[in-house]
Formats: C-alpha cells, sequence, structure tokens
C-alpha cells in the first residue's frame, strides 16, 4: 500500500493533536477537583498500539511523557489480544506508569472495525489515594506499601459494564470519595472523548490511512530532530547538584549527576555517580526521569512543534537499577517531584555549556502546600492541594517569566476566589517576591508570598521543601542565583 499524500498525513495529524486537545477540556469541565480544573495537575496523551506517542494536550510534562511506558505495562499484563471495545483501565503503581502513587492513569483502546488502533490515556493527581497522608506526597515513607492503594492495570470498566467490586475499593479506601469517583469520571470520559475523535478520522479516511499518516509524521519528526542534534557540538556535557536530604534520613545530602554524551544526531543520557536508592521517598521512578530529560532536550533544541514518538528516538538513556532515579519495588516514591525537577533542570544546565544561547538559567523547585481536614467530627471534609508556580530563571536576551516552572508545564497556580469560596480559608496576600529572584543583565523571575489565614478548626497544613541548602535557581553567565523556598 501507498503512503499517504503529505497533505493528507498533516491534516490526520493536526486532527490528532485536535483530539488529544478536545480531551485535556473535557477532563477540565467535568473534574470535581480544582486542583484539575483549575490548577490543570493532568496529562493526556494518545498512545498507539506499539506505545509510540502520537499526541499530548498541554498539562504536566511529567505525566505525559510516561504514559507510552503505562500502556505499554498494561499490555504486558493483559496481552495485546487482552483488551475489548469498552474497556477501561487504571494505574498507578509507580514501577509500571513512572508517577508517585496519587497520579492515577486511565487509559482505554480504540477500535475501529474491530481493529486495535491506539489508546487515549489520561493521569491525574487524585485528592486521595489513601496512604499516610491526605492528598499524597507523603514526606517520610519507607516503602510503597505506606503511600496509598496501589492499582496494577486492572479493568475498572469491562466491555462497557462498571466493575462494581474495584469502584467499591476506590470509593472505601479514600478519605475524599466524591472527589475521587467524580474526576476517575472525569478521566473516562476525556479518554471516550479522544477516542470518539480518532473513529471519526478513521471513518473519514480510513484506518490504515489514519495509522500510515502517524507513522510519517513520526519518521519525519525524527529527521527534524536528528538535523536539530547535528548543529550541537560533539562532546560530554554535564551537570550535578546537591539535594537537602532525603525525608528519613535527615540532615544527609545527596547528589544527583547527569552527563549528556552528543555523538553527531544522537544524546546519549547518562547519570553516573547519581546516588543510589534513598531510604525515604524522594526517588523517582525512572519513567518519570527520562520524562523529564526528554521534555528538557526537547524544550532548548525543537520547542515549538507539537510533540510525538519522533522527538524522542535519538534520546538514549543508560541508567542502570538502583539509583535514586531508578529505585526498585518497594522504595518509596511519593516525593518524586524533587528529583525529577532537578533532573530537568540539569539538563538544561549541562547544555548551556554546548549552546548557551538556547538555555536559561535555573529556576525554582516545587512548593506545594496542603491544607486538609478529613475528620467529618471536626467539621466538613475538604482537601486543598496548592502547588506554586513561582521564578523561572532568565533567557539569554531577556528577564525570565515569573509564575512558571519547567516540570509543571502548563499547571497554573490556583486562583484566590476559588480557594476561599471552597474552603475555609482566606488569602490575605498573594504577591511577588522580588527580593529572592536572581539579579543580574537579565533578571530572574520573582518568587511569590501566598498568606492563608485558617477560618475554622480540625484543620492540617502539610508542607516539604527541597533545594533549601543548595539552591536550584543557580545563576547562568554570572548571574545571581534564586531564593530557596520558605514555609
Amino acid at each position: 500500500m501507498s503512503k499517504p499524500d503529505i497533505i493528507t498525513a498533516e491534516v490526520i495529524r493536526n486532527g490528532i493533536i485536535a483530539a488529544a486537545q478536545e480531551m485535556g477540556t473535557t477532563l477540565v469541565r467535568t473534574a470535581y477537583n480544582p486542583l484539575l480544573y483549575d490548577v490543570q495537575d493532568y496529562g493526556l496523551a494518545i498512545v498507539s498500539a506499539e506505545c509510540e506517542t502520537w499526541a499530548e494536550a498541554p498539562g504536566m510534562i511529567v505525566f505525559v511523557g510516561a504514559l507510552p511506558h503505562t500502556v505499554g505495562s498494561g499490555i504486558d499484563v493483559h496481552g495485546i489480544e487482552g483488551f475489548a471495545e469498552g474497556d477501561v483501565i487504571i494505574a498507578n503503581d509507580p514501577y509500571t506508569t513512572g508517577n508517585h502513587i496519587s497520579d492515577v492513569s486511565i487509559y482505554m483502546p480504540v477500535f475501529y472495525d474491530g481493529k486495535l488502533l491506539a489508546f487515549t490515556a489520561s493521569v491525574a493527581h487524585w485528592a486521595d489515594v489513601g496512604g499516610k497522608t491526605p492528598g499524597g506526597w507523603c514526606p517520610d515513607s519507607v516503602d510503597v506499601y505506606q503511600e496509598g492503594i496501589c492499582f496494577a492495570h486492572e479493568k475498572v470498566v469491562a466491555a462497557g459494564d462498571e466493575v462494581q467490586g474495584l469502584w467499591g475499593v476506590i470509593r472505601s479506601n479514600t478519605r475524599y470519595p466524591d472527589i475521587v469517583i467524580g474526576d476517575m469520571r472525569a478521566q473516562i470520559a476525556s479518554c471516550r472523548q479522544g477516542a470518539e475523535r480518532l473513529q471519526k478520522l478513521c471513518s473519514k479516511y480510513g484506518f490504515d490511512t489514519v495509522r500510515d499518516s502517524m507513522n510519517l509524521a513520526i519518521e519525519s519528526t525524527e529527521k527534524d530532530t536528528r538535523r536539530h542534534i547535528r548543529d550541537i557540538p560533539n562532546g560530554t556535557y554535564d551537570a550535578e547538584q546537591m539535594m537537602d536530604h532525603d525525608g528519613v534520613v535527615a540532615a544527609v545530602p545527596f547528589p544527583i549527576k547527569l552527563q549528556l554524551r552528543v555523538e553527531d544526531e544522537e544524546i546519549h543520557v547518562s547519570f553516573a555517580g547519581t546516588s543510589e536508592t534513598r531510604a525515604g521517598p524522594v526517588n523517582a521512578p525512572e519513567y518519570a526521569v527520562r520524562s523529564v530529560v526528554r521534555a528538557a532536550i526537547k524544550g532548548v533544541i525543537s520547542p515549538i512543534e507539537p510533540s510525538n514518538e519522533g522527538d524522542f528516538k535519538p534520546i538514549i538513556f543508560d541508567i542502570p537499577p538502583g539509583l535514586v532515579i531508578s529505585p526498585q519495588r518497594p522504595a518509596p516514591v511519593d516525593s518524586y517531584g524533587y528529583v525529577c525537577i532537578a533532573a530537568y533542570e540539569l539538563c538544561v544546565r549541562a547544555m548551556s555549556k554546548a549552546i548557551p544561547e538556547r538555555c536559561i538559567a535555573g529556576g525554582a523547585t516545587l512548593c506545594m502546600p496542603t491544607i486538609s481536614r478529613f475528620d467529618p467530627r471536626e467539621g466538613r471534609p475538604f482537601i486543598l492541594s496548592d502547588p506554586f508556580d513561582v521564578g523561572n530563571g532568565a533567557r539569554p536576551n531577556a528577564d525570565a517569566p515569573t509564575m512558571s516552572i519547567n516540570v509543571m508545564g502548563d499547571v497554573p497556580n490556583s486562583p484566590v476566589e476559588v480557594v476561599e469560596m471552597r474552603y475555609p480559608l482566606r488569602i490575605e496576600r498573594f504577591g511577588l517576591r522580588n527580593e529572592v529572584a536572581g539579579h543580574g543583565e537579565y533578571r530572574g523571575g520573582a518568587g511569590i508570598y501566598r498568606d492563608y489565614r485558617v477560618l475554622e478548626d480540625g484543620v492540617t497544613l502539610f508542607s516539604a521543601l527541597e533545594n533549601t541548602r543548595e539552591t536550584l535557581a543557580e545563576g547562568a553567565d554570572s548571574g545571581g542565583d534564586g531564593g530557596p523556598a520558605q514555609v
């Protein structure tokens, strides 16, 4: 069969990108948790039956890049013949999804004329998955079993019928079941939206044309990516960062070291010299780390074009098991985001030694207070997980943006009005913290102040910080460093 013509292939490619974006719109409009419909703490993708990324929607960078691995792990469980039309699968096992246990993946197979075309997939941070800490992000767990209920690619919907026993397990093991079930239904709706759009493309152009068009798009993107890499001088470029501690063994810092070896039209990624797996939950599953490194490289060399699998084929990883960026079960991983953000920043820092004109200075790490009440005897249960976008690093020829963090992608801050309307809280100050920006010819992004007043009893505040000793927001080209987060 001949390849589709380039015009048809491009129309189909953009139709699939639009389908992924519609999945995001559906999720935002149907979610119950402001962490999804306002903060957009989710990732969405369309993945081929061969587990290659066809398209993605704006959202959390770390989530999207791990979804092909999630789908592939599900295929390992069920077999490629083990999916039926109308199935919906749930997974949050960190060792098969690449994320921590609070980030729950929902995905479904897409059939046309009885043939498996692709999977539509979503991952979203749930309000709760049980475990030690409401809302997740436990700072001191010592194994993954303490971190919450774990789903290992079970069918939550089988051939169109909800598996009521599993829904009951979810409802009975989460602190905020109505929000959790509502968000799961929103994820299912978003996947169904994407599936419907793919099926309509097939009805217009044919199954083979849709599949072949995306293979052509991936092939073209890979060629472009290799061309961009050839513009980088061959050589080995490295960077390293000391982290504060792992949450369990206090006051013992540990290193993350990254090396990028550019060889003609490939980039080889190594973490030689990085700490072994830690006792506490700062360990980051390998496929989360792969996701952020790939995103950092794409952000430097090819930031404009929408992503597909072709962007990542020339990036080769050499990651042995047992490091803090490649833990093995049952190591804890709930606070994995700090290491992920560090890996992203180190990748940009290393690339700045080769192509400084394309790279920004260091940015902030994550700060996310969680304010909650889960005992109904003390008042109405609620949870506010409030991740902050603060200051990013200065650009080579301009000041930095404020209210952004690289790995957080398109995730904005929670609006003051929504917080005050939904929770017994008042935000008395939400403003710029200019004094912690990294100063230089071009200034780093400002931090923010966020002051809460708690209006009722029985409310708990939880927060954790990293990179308070050796800041991640490292200045470039003699520019000043940004300041660390504080509570």
